[in-house]
């Protein structure tokens, strides 16, 4: 485990990447279940398979380009449950509303699902 996931870590701050330990990530899953951890910090690939509730939701500028069915997962995990009364999401880029709110045409997950069932 890289030391600076250690210092993260130890100032409640966990975190989802392709590049951490998989003992590590596993104890990350385990805090976050037990509502343990300060804040969560994960690239967009880390929205599914994700089954924690938020309170707060902060999607930033680099997260522009995710799709549309990713943003409405990951904008989804905010407030379930209803554990506590005070939820909030934000959003760094107006891209970001556009995209949660228009049309999409290119719907990736579609054709990759029409591309494996077919």
């Amino acid at each position: 485990v890289q030391n600076y996931c250690k210092v993260l870590l130890l100032l409640g701050i966990g975190m989802f990447s392709s590049d951490n330990n998989k003992d590590y990530l596993e104890v990350i899953k385990i805090l976050a279940e037990e509502q343990r951890l300060f804040i969560i910090i994960a690239s967009s690939d880390y929205i599914y398979g994700t089954n924690y509730q938020f309170c707060h939701g902060y999607l930033s500028k680099d997260l522009q380009n995710m799709t549309q069915e990713k943003l409405i997962q990951a904008l989804g995990r905010v407030g379930r449950k209803n554990i506590q009364k005070s939820y909030s999401i934000r959003l760094r880029n107006n891209n970001i509303v556009e995209k949660l709110f228009m049309e999409e045409e290119n719907k990736i997950e579609v054709r990759n699902m029409n591309r494996l069932f077919a």
